[in-house]
């Protein structure tokens, strides 16, 4: 009798636990299409610049750094998980950001050189849309409701710039739109709340083809690094 008791009692554990190990097993799978939206910030390196014009045969010649403020980013994210360790995903995402100054050294031949930052006004908005594909090695919400990644994109960006004042004073708006190749790195981890809600914190390492040669004046390229959290929804 003792033993049929003891039967009965781990057939109750068992049962009491299936739709536990269900939901584990549930939330380790993927799900196919999923959308998440994201919001956090975009810390942007400063851009080279360098050049030097001729005035009246004399040689003027800059070289110094466009410097950034910190600014906002948030988008959305459309994907598919092609099995539990690959997905691939459409990233579309807006960030905008604040001119700061620019810093460096200016030279005049026969004259000498000298350096300084003046202060810029202005405002920069970038919409990005990349395709990425997304690895998890350890499966989707595989290991304790958790899914770190790795993943890579490509794609574009769209740049409207707009300068209003230098050094304090204003002088009305020079703007300037510009499309460009764009790529990114990811890093990333997921949390499964449930089976079909995931939350996480993600950082991408922007890099954007904004290097041109124009009138004696060459800048490098744009790289931004994007910190976001987010939550998705799988389907």
């Amino acid at each position: 009798m003792r033993r049929l008791f003891q039967c009965a009692a781990v057939a109750a554990l068992l049962l009491g636990l299936a739709p536990v190990a269900a939901e584990a097993q549930m939330m380790a799978l993927p799900h196919g299409l999923y959308v998440g939206v994201d919001a956090g910030i975009i810390v942007p390196n400063s851009i080279d610049i360098h050049g030097s014009q001729n005035v009246g045969g004399t040689t003027v010649s800059f070289s110094g750094d466009l410097n950034f403020e910190t600014g906002a980013a948030t988008g959305i994210v459309l994907g598919y998980h092609v099995n539990p360790f690959l997905a691939v995903e459409g990233n579309f995402e807006y960030a905008g950001f604040d001119l700061h100054s620019l810093s460096g050294t200016v030279s005049v031949s026969g004259m000498g050189s000298t350096s300084g930052s003046v202060g810029l006004q202005g405002h920069l908005d970038t919409y990005n849309g990349l395709f990425n594909a997304i690895w998890s090695p350890l499966g989707v919400a595989n290991w304790h409701g958790l899914s770190p990644y790795l993943g890579a994109g490509l794609g574009f960006s769209h740049i409207s710039q707009e300068v209003t004042g230098v050094g304090g004073a204003s002088f009305g708006s020079f703007s300037n739109d510009e499309t460009d190749f764009a790529a990114n790195g990811i890093v990333g981890v997921d949390f499964a709340v449930m089976p079909q809600l995931t939350i996480g914190a993600r950082y991408r390492l922007l890099y954007v083809n904004t290097s041109s040669n124009d009138n004696g004046v060459s800048t490098g390229d744009f790289i931004g690094h994007v910190i976001t959290a987010n939550a998705t929804w799988h389907f």
